[in-house]
């Protein structure tokens, strides 16, 4: 069995080496899968896999960012209308940030839209008007990074090979919005691979701190 498929239910249980040591722990089965068109053994190691190579991916932006060179320079002005050294700077702080918190994630950050364990983060104006809503989180729930997912993720494709948005784009993007990493925002015109090239052209200020920008500006292949 994968770690993948392992799921903690007790931080403190331990083998049964003591007399009247054991723990009792009640596991709820009763609620439906996240995704209608997976279990969810499959996908939490759908979710964690490809976490695990969008944080490669990170590491060599902040790799190109270091060494900063014309090409590195050409990428940050495509997905953020300026590649001057605030620019820059922003860049390496949110991307270095970002990958503990995505290499910190499990099964356990991801939840279903609406459940017991989304309301918790204390976010209940998020939980409005889902029907066409991919994923949230709450920004400053940076005790648990909760990750709501909603059905629409279910029927992405699991990585944006072209122009499309994807599962993993949308695990990065979630992952900007909390405060302990950019603190992203969400702006009217900023979503989709053309519309962040159209936004960074037009709104250079707030490229920089718009979600899917950065998302794509990770993961896009071109």
């Amino acid at each position: 069995m994968s770690d993948y498929e392992f799921v903690t239910v007790h931080d403190s249980a331990v083998t049964n080496t003591n007399p009247n040591s054991m723990v009792t722990v009640t596991v709820d089965t009763s609620g439906s899968a996240i995704c209608d068109n997976m279990s969810d053994a499959e996908f939490r190691k759908t979710v964690l896999t490809l976490r695990d190579d969008a944080v490669k991916v990170i590491a060599l932006r902040i790799q190109d960012l270091s060494n900063w060179n014309a090409a590195a320079q050409a990428r940050v002005k495509q997905w953020f209308g300026k590649s001057d050294e605030d620019a820059r700077t922003k860049l390496i702080s949110g991307l270095k940030a970002l990958v503990p918190v995505m290499n910190g994630l499990t099964a356990r950050n991801f939840v279903r839209v609406d459940s017991e364990q989304d309301r918790a983060t204390g976010c209940v104006p998020g939980t409005k008007n889902l029907d066409g809503e991919v994923a949230h989180v709450c920004a400053p729930d940076t005790a648990t990074h909760t990750i709501a997912i909603n059905r629409n993720f279910c029927q992405l494709p699991q990585k944006s090979v072209s122009r499309l948005s994807s599962m993993q784009l949308t695990i990065v993007h979630e992952c900007t919005h909390f405060v302990d990493t950019f603190g992203s925002l969400d702006y009217p015109g900023g979503y989709g691979y053309t519309a962040c090239t159209w936004f960074a052209s037009d709104h250079p200020d707030r490229a920089i701190t718009n979600a899917d920008s950065i998302a794509w500006y990770v993961l896009a292949r071109y």
